[in-house]
């Protein structure tokens, strides 16, 4: 998560990225136009972004309460054992689960957070257990039911996480 910059990045490429993060569809003509950039030089400078993984790829971001009722849950969960072989086993187990949807590991009292949706309490209940049988390194999980969103990843605040660093050396 926290690896090493390897691309570097000038004011002209957070613009395109803040532009993209914002609206990812755009057209090449728009994007250079936000950038201040023509399309040809716009167009390489997106590309070359791509091709250093700056820009990871695209999504659709789904309103899924359009589709179905759903339930999303943090799951906070601690290992018996912390071991390289035995953590691996765990994340392999979470990235197998489609209903996962994000897992982080943390410091402090637990060992990860899990992010799950699921159509129900009910099926997260027997998701739960379904992991717990299969994973007997899994020592405890504190569940916890996501009420509402009150704020929605929107993109990384790239001017305030980069541009501090660019004052200080100029």
């Amino acid at each position: 998560m926290a690896a090493r910059k390897s691309h570097k990045i000038d004011r002209i490429d957070l613009k395109i990225l803040t532009a993209l993060q914002e609206q990812g569809r755009m057209s090449n003509l728009e994007l250079a136009a936000k950038a201040g950039l023509s399309a040809s030089p716009c167009h390489a400078r997106h590309r070359a972004l791509e091709r250093s993984k700056v820009i990871q790829g695209y999504r659709a971001d789904v309103d899924l309460s359009k589709l179905i009722d759903y339930v999303e849950i943090l799951s906070f969960v601690t290992l018996h054992k912390h071991g390289r072989t035995q953590q691996g086993a765990f994340e392999r187990l979470i990235e197998r689960t489609p209903q996962a949807i994000a897992c982080y590991q943390i410091s402090g009292n637990f060992d990860y957070i899990v992010h799950f949706v699921c159509r129900s309490v009910g099926d997260y209940v027997e998701l739960h257990h379904s992991l717990i049988e299969e994973e007997p390194n899994i020592a405890s999980v504190t569940t916890n039911v996501i009420m509402a969103e009150t704020k929605k990843f929107s993109g990384y605040p790239l001017k305030e996480l980069i541009e501090p660093v660019e004052q200080a050396k100029e």
